[in-house]
């Protein structure tokens, strides 16, 4: 498990993180979203300790992570830019980490080494960012992780490798139970694996919940009325977005759907649906309403 308490991050005198609050619980895939720029990588990097908060704290397998060896032998971090030693032959730095970790399993290694197959011979110097990436994987997976922090550990990937990647992940909770904390601009695969998701924006935590919880709560209504939309249907604060296409009315509601389809109801409206929304949109409409603004683009 990971908490992240009251934390503060402060780079170049700019203050990246602002108060926050993190909970992934165990045997769990938490997708953690945002916007460019957001605060995604320094988060992750004081959870696992690259840097150090001016406020707050990192707890991971319930103890604080700051210079504790124990818990970083059972922590696994692929970042979003791999850093080996260059020079380095691929089968060097599998024995860098086979003798660094004592968790290290040889067999799962073995296994990894089949599906990537990856040239233990090429320098890493020689590598793709791609083939970084499965390396590093390859690496952080054989080391037998309790936790697995993810920095957008499919870039640079092809579809296929994408996919088993995916696979891997979902089979390391159900079968270790790893706890999971991903970062990833992928929100279709996020959709796909995530139990949990949170939303960063301008170094805050925005919201936390369950991919299910969340695609229950925020979901886009279609509604007609024979004279026109009531104003205080149009003003209902738990609104996101409204569009009007001829007599029909194209509303993204953001919570207390019940309540909002029983205030429709009450002017017997000619048409009405609810459709689910994807993780994708629903970001797009959680962004829009902290003013995150998405512009449409002719070219």
């Amino acid at each position: 498990m990971i908490r992240v308490l009251n934390l503060d991050k402060y780079l170049g005198g700019d203050k990246i993180l602002d108060n926050v609050n993190v909970n992934v619980e165990k045997s769990s895939i938490y997708g953690l979203i945002g916007p460019n720029g957001a605060g995604k990588t320094t988060l992750l990097k004081n959870i696992v300790d690259i840097y150090r908060p001016e406020k707050g704290e990192v707890l991971v397998l319930g103890e604080n992570i700051k210079d504790n060896k124990k818990i970083k032998s059972q922590l696994g971090y692929i970042a979003d830019y791999q850093y080996f030693y260059s020079n380095f032959k691929v089968e060097q730095m599998v024995d860098f980490y086979r003798n660094t970790y004592p968790l290290w399993e040889e067999k799962k290694y073995i296994k990894l080494k089949r599906i990537f197959k990856l040239d233990e011979k090429k320098k890493i110097s020689s590598l793709s960012k791609g083939m970084k990436t499965q390396l590093s994987l390859m690496l952080n997976l054989s080391i037998s992780p309790k936790v697995l922090i993810l920095d957008e550990p499919t870039s640079g990937l092809d579809p296929v490798i994408k996919r088993k990647v995916l696979d891997i992940i979902i089979d390391e909770v159900s079968t270790n139970e790893t706890t999971v904390l991903i970062s990833s601009h992928h929100l279709g695969e996020l959709e796909r694996i995530c139990d949990h998701i949170g939303i960063i924006h301008e170094g805050k935590i925005l919201l936390e919940d369950s991919i299910e919880k969340l695609k229950s709560n925020v979901r886009k209504v279609q509604v007609a009325f024979k004279d026109g939309i009531p104003e205080d249907i149009k003003n209902n604060r738990d609104i996101l977005k409204i569009e009007s296409r001829g007599r029909v009315y194209e509303i993204i509601v953001n919570d207390h759907m019940d309540e909002f389809i029983s205030q429709i109801k009450q002017y017997n409206p000619i048409l009405l649906e609810t459709i689910d929304m994807s993780l994708e949109e629903i970001f797009i409409y959680k962004m829009g309403g902290v003013g995150y603004v998405f512009e449409d683009i002719t070219l």
